[in-house]
């Protein structure tokens, strides 16, 4: 049985976050290890998910953000520190996440949202910090201990080719933009988790992204036609049901 839905961005973050705390590692993080929830619109979705916390104006769980036609960030003073969690349980967010890099370990998991992704899965964030923020100061560490990586991601933010926007800017940032010129850091070897993703984590479908963009409030969203047993798809077809009508994130 077949099904088609369109999703707005804010729709698509919401299934993708209940996609990721379907992922196995993540069950597991959240029984025995340490989960870091960085900064990201959609691991706002997901903190309200893992942890109960409700995040009314998601934006204040991120940095940078591509807002109004531009390239900026937020308001610092309204910034939601990044909350770890360890063993199910949210640490104080008076403590901040870089203490804990050195003592990473496999297991442990490091969640960022992304800025680009591609047909072959390979995701990238924007970095406006001349430090490369977030990622600059985690992938290396990450990665080195073989931490999993998850950039939960919509496919609103597919590109045509992350690693030939990675070469093209390589060396030679832009001189002029029209808000803040950022770098583009590219993050090999995480895990990406798009709406396709979940979907196949939660109910088990095969799913396409058939179409994407709109009006009217409908910009940016995506038309996914998902197949599977038909007892798979009902059940998906009226979860979907409840996640239509998440407000646009602002």
């Amino acid at each position: 049985m077949r099904m088609q839905i369109t999703l707005t961005p804010s729709e698509s973050k919401r299934l993708i976050a209940k996609g990721v705390m379907a992922l196995p590692s993540v069950k597991k993080a959240l029984k025995d290890h340490t989960i870091i929830l960085s900064t990201g619109t959609t691991d706002a979705f997901l903190v309200e998910e893992m942890i109960g916390v409700n995040i009314e104006k998601k934006s204040t769980y991120t940095v940078g953000v591509i807002a109004d036609g531009l390239t900026g960030e937020t308001n610092e003073a309204d910034r939601i520190p990044p909350y770890m969690v360890t063993k199910g349980r949210a640490q104080p967010q008076d403590v901040h996440w870089k203490t804990y890099l050195p003592d990473m370990k496999p297991g442990d998991v490091f969640i960022k949202g992304g800025n680009a992704v591609d047909h072959t899965g390979l995701a990238a964030v924007l970095a406006a910090n001349n430090m490369a923020g977030t990622v600059g100061a985690a992938w290396g560490p990450v990665m080195q201990r073989g931490v999993e990586f998850i950039i939960p991601i919509g496919l609103e933010k597919l590109v045509p080719d992350v690693r030939e926007a990675v070469e093209f800017l390589a060396g030679a940032p832009v001189d002029t933009s029209l808000g803040n010129p950022t770098g583009l850091m590219p993050v090999l070897g995480a895990t990406v988790v798009t709406e396709i993703t979940a979907l196949d984590l939660l109910y088990g479908l095969k799913a396409k992204c058939i179409a994407a963009g709109g009006i009217a409030g409908s910009e940016g969203s995506v038309v996914l036609v998902a197949d599977g047993p038909e007892s798979n798809v009902k059940k998906a077809m009226e979860e979907m049901k409840n996640i239509k009508g998440e407000p646009q994130v602002g």
